[in-house]
């Protein structure tokens, strides 16, 4: 927080009618009667106030930092223990999830060492798209398996949704051919441009410095010579779609292409927990409709939840290692696919099992309560 916002937090406490700091300081200086000028009493106690929270924030602040171990250890272990409860609950289905992850890890890393330097001596840009597509993928996987662990499942499905996106870029790519996968290399050129004139623009007040003419001048060249290659409309967010595949060029087209449009209402669902609408702070997956829990407002962790993120991470985590590895197949690489869809087969109604297996609990506790 900067100090002009320190002090507006403050002037705001200063103009609560209900403060009851501000009522006792207003009090004790009216009762000593020094102050006559009504105006002159409502800047003092402006400044006592001030300082009165300063204070209170520097006990605050040596209260946390004495006991700083203690605090620390204590939500750790509740943490822990809490996480080990999910973990039982929730044994069999991440731990599929958990396999299936480092399945398509190996997979990827087995077929991008095995090919890497041919496919660079070759320009193939749609192999190069789709190994980094993949490692992405894998990444965003393991923070959704770290976040399902911790009992987050909205942020896992959060997480999720860029899983999906990837998803359907690696599709449309593997539709498409190296063309299209080469437009989607270059078009990093246009979007860094737009991002240093963005940068240029709040460097300074973020502590930072400026780009030189010279370097500015230098990424604008770039995205211009991108530019006449490709044409003017190139600089759009996807302008690496060429207009003869799609029209209207925007992430729900290219959803739709690649027919993974019936999973929208899951990607709008993820959606919320992305951003600051009020659905995402009506709707939790964490918590369940009903019950003893409809009055909760879920401010951490929840064992509930889990089934949603951790069977569309696996939907998603598939599609993606299957574009990549059927630009390169092999007998063992078909086997690995074959062998990785029976997998996902199998996590889909382990995660059911378990959150069903949830709700009826909660159903029977609603009714004894009654």
């Amino acid at each position: 927080m900067t100090k002009g916002q320190h002090d507006y937090v403050v002037l705001d406490l200063a103009h609560d009618k209900n403060d009851w700091l501000r009522a006792l300081i207003l009090d004790e200086i009216g009762k000593s009667k020094k102050i006559p000028d009504p105006l002159l009493l409502e800047k003092a106690a402006k400044e006592i106030v001030q300082t009165t929270v300063d204070q209170y924030a520097e006990l605050i602040l040596k209260f946390v930092e004495s006991n700083l171990d203690g605090i620390v250890d204590k939500k750790r272990s509740y943490a822990r223990q809490f996480e080990e409860r999910l973990l039982r609950r929730w044994k069999k289905p991440l731990a599929l999830l958990e396999i299936l992850v480092q399945m398509c890890y190996e997979a990827g890393e087995e077929l991008n060492n095995e090919c890497r330097s041919t496919a660079v001596e070759s320009n193939d840009y749609l192999f190069d798209v789709l190994t980094r597509l993949h490692a992405r993928g894998c990444q965003v996987s393991h923070e959704i398996l770290v976040l399902l662990k911790a009992g987050l499942a909205d942020g896992a499905h959060a997480r999720w949704r860029t899983l999906h996106e990837i998803a359907v870029v690696a599709c449309f790519m593997k539709d498409q051919g190296s063309d299209v996968a080469k437009r989607y290399l270059y078009h990093e050129i246009t979007e860094t441009y737009k991002e240093a004139l963005v940068y240029q623009k709040h460097c300074r007040r973020l502590g930072y410095e400026p780009l030189t003419d010279k370097e500015l001048e230098a990424i604008r060249k770039r995205s211009e010579e991108v530019l006449k290659t490709y044409g003017k409309d190139f600089r759009e967010e996807y302008g690496w779609v060429p207009k003869s595949i799609l029209i209207e060029r925007n992430f729900a087209e290219i959803e739709k292409h690649v027919k993974l449009g019936h999973l929208r209402p899951y990607y709008r669902t993820a959606s919320q927990n992305v951003h600051s609408g009020p659905k995402g702070i009506g709707v939790k997956l964490g918590l369940l409709r009903g019950g003893s829990t409809k009055n909760v407002l879920l401010a951490g962790p929840s064992d509930y939840g889990l089934a949603d993120p951790g069977q569309n991470a696996a939907i998603s985590l598939y599609q993606i290692t299957t574009c990549l590895l059927s630009i390169r197949p092999t007998f063992e690489r078909l086997g690995t696919m074959k062998a990785m869809q029976k997998l996902v087969e199998q996590i889909n109604p382990a995660f059911v099992e378990v959150q069903l297996q949830i709700e009826e609990e909660e159903e029977l506790r609603s009714i004894h309560s009654e």
